[in-house]
């Protein structure tokens, strides 16, 4: 969510300058620390709070409000030359997982796959977790990057590769992948509009979470980003807008 914040700072501050806002990145996990901890009066999160982090929150006096501010869907992507054009949900699932190893046994090259994957601290990491693997952990040799560019750069780069992404990251230097919910469904291609009309199988709620229900400058600041302006760079990086 760091760029959706980058710009939301920008648009508001165009029309509020008196109004000081601070941007830091790491990750959903380290916004909803800095929440609890008293840092932050806003955390982005693309995940929900987990309860043991609520109740963390509640000991330290902080109530924390939920307000979804967006939609996304998270794209598996591979390298341009590899020649599979859609997979299962359960065939993503067992390759994260670390249960299929060679690209030939899901109808592609005979070719070790290699998973470069989101670290531990990211929402994207969490939701993806929830959505594809169902329970599974993730395979102990999937290789942890930092941010959704990083997964780009890795797979535009090396065949063997593949990575998830939110939408609003894919570009031309990888093949996004179709994807079946089941068996004998459609493969549904990664877009906005595909999560608008709920047809794509790995989309999610972006969050913005406060310390309770924002008031002042905060809820000055949260009311803009649902509104028109904030939600029009919702639109502009490609993710879907709440108002949708």
């Amino acid at each position: 969510m760091l760029p959706l914040a980058q710009k939301w700072q920008e648009g508001f501050n165009a029309e509020h300058s008196e109004i000081e806002i601070g941007i830091s990145g790491g990750g959903s996990g380290i916004g909803i620390e800095a929440l609890i901890s008293g840092s932050a009066e806003i955390a982005n999160a693309s995940r929900p709070m987990k309860d043991e982090e609520k109740q963390r929150a509640r000991a330290a006096g902080v109530e924390p409000v939920e307000h979804v501010i967006a939609y996304d869907g998270l794209a598996v992507v591979v390298h341009l030359s590899n020649p599979l054009n859609e997979l299962s949900i359960k065939q993503i699932a067992n390759i994260f997982a670390g249960e299929v190893n060679n690209w030939n046994e899901v109808g592609g090259p005979d070719s070790e796959i290699v998973i470069i994957n989101r670290d531990s601290a990211s929402g994207t990491w969490a939701a993806f977790k929830e959505l594809v693997l169902a329970g599974r952990e993730y395979a102990p040799e999937a290789l942890a990057v930092s941010s959704n560019q990083a997964i780009i750069d890795l797979v535009a780069r090396y065949p063997p590769t593949i990575g998830y992404v939110s939408l609003s990251y894919l570009d031309d230097s990888v093949n996004a992948l179709k994807v079946t919910a089941t068996p004998g469904d459609d493969a549904i291609e990664p877009s906005v509009g595909n999560v608008q009309n709920d047809s794509y199988p790995i989309s999610r709620a972006l969050y913005c979470y406060t310390k309770g229900e924002p008031t002042g400058e905060v809820g000055e600041y949260v009311q803009w980003i649902k509104g028109p302006a904030g939600q029009a760079i919702v639109a502009e990086l490609g993710y879907v807008p709440v108002s949708e």
